[in-house]
């Protein structure tokens, strides 16, 4: 039941346990093993969390009955990486004539950061992640160049 609770990322036992509708002390009892919850509190796992009743019984198939509504593990972000997307972030700017606000990198390096876990299959896989770093550089590159030639910018005088 522990198990469960993490997985649906819930730190709080409180917050689970009134999600149920049962005291945290009951929810404490069936996470340390001591007692087993009736038909009415897995019927609630069901119900609000798609927990499979299979699983909480037996331990045995999955944890959700829709595995793929099961809510995503939680990845803590790579500091290096958003370094290194901050760089790309610096870098490209300088090459494009523009200063950009300190306060600003971490921002645009974070929308960088987006993106990539967005293109990726895992954002922990870190050859996947290299490989996808031109194409992040390149697509901010085309995005500064599209804005820098907009008319009315004065930034970019049309030829």
């Amino acid at each position: 039941m522990r198990e469960l609770r993490r997985a649906l990322d819930i730190e709080d036992r409180d917050e689970l346990a009134t999600g149920l509708g049962i005291s945290k002390s009951a929810l404490a009892h069936y996470e340390r093993g001591e007692r087993t919850p009736d038909g009415d509190v897995l019927a609630l796992y069901r119900q609000r969390y798609g927990i499979n009743i299979n699983w909480i019984v037996t331990g045995e198939g999955a944890m959700f009955d829709d595995p793929a509504a099961a809510p995503a593990p939680a990845v803590a972000v790579d500091t290096k990486l958003l370094d290194r997307l901050a760089g790309i972030v610096t870098s490209v700017h300088r090459q494009a004539g523009i200063r950009i606000p300190a306060e600003k990198v971490a921002v645009e390096a974070g929308g960088l950061y987006n993106d990539l876990v967005n293109k990726v299959d895992d954002i922990r896989d870190q050859d996947e992640v290299a490989a996808m770093l031109p194409w992040i550089e390149n697509r901010l590159r085309k995005r500064l160049d599209e804005a820098t030639n907009e008319p009315g910018t004065g930034k970019r005088s049309a030829s």
